[in-house]
């Protein structure tokens, strides 16, 4: 069985570059369910290694009845529902593993696409305050390539886990 998040996401790349903030929500969706996923493996392992101490005391068993021979082979059929289980279940965790790699991606594509209509802005800024800076001083300083890194270093750009506006973030 699928998770029905990959198709999900594999089928809606356009909407998720649209939107970061649906591309993260998906993405704590992903660790979610692989976090679920390991709970289901776990406790599929420890019924896996029960069954396997009941089968092995079974077959130990001198000369089973017919109870015990039927008890055996229940035994084997639930042991082998638990290995398709398991192997379903590591299927699923490598799509997620997968699936949460390229959330990661879109998102981060998704995140810059979304601030790269401020760079048109922080280029004006840039150039204004460049202006001005000469302009001020009469033009005894002329604003160069260390002006504009200090500019952009100066300013911090928004982002999605800084609670500082870029407004506030201006230090001239």
């Amino acid at each position: 069985m699928e998770n029905p998040l990959v198709p999900a996401v594999l089928d809606n790349p356009p909407l998720l570059l649209d939107n970061p903030d649906l591309a993260d929500t998906l993405l704590h969706r992903a660790f979610a369910d692989l976090r679920r996923n390991n709970v289901l493996a776990l406790q599929a392992a420890v019924c896996l290694l029960q069954g396997l101490r009941l089968e092995a005391e079974l077959r130990t068993l001198p000369a089973p009845t017919e109870d015990q021979r039927l008890e055996r082979a229940a035994v084997d059929a639930v042991l082998d529902a638990l290995v398709a289980s398991i192997d379903s279940l590591t299927d699923q965790q490598w799509a997620l593993i997968r699936l949460v790699g390229l959330l990661f991606v879109v998102r981060a594509a998704a995140s810059a696409r979304s601030r790269a209509r401020l760079l048109p802005g922080l280029l004006l800024a840039a150039v204004s305050v460049s202006v001005v800076m000469y302009v001020s001083t009469g033009g005894a300083v002329v604003p160069g390539f260390r002006s504009f890194v200090g500019f952009s270093l100066s300013v911090d750009l928004p982002s999605d886990s800084s609670p500082v506006s870029s407004s506030a973030s201006l230090s001239l």
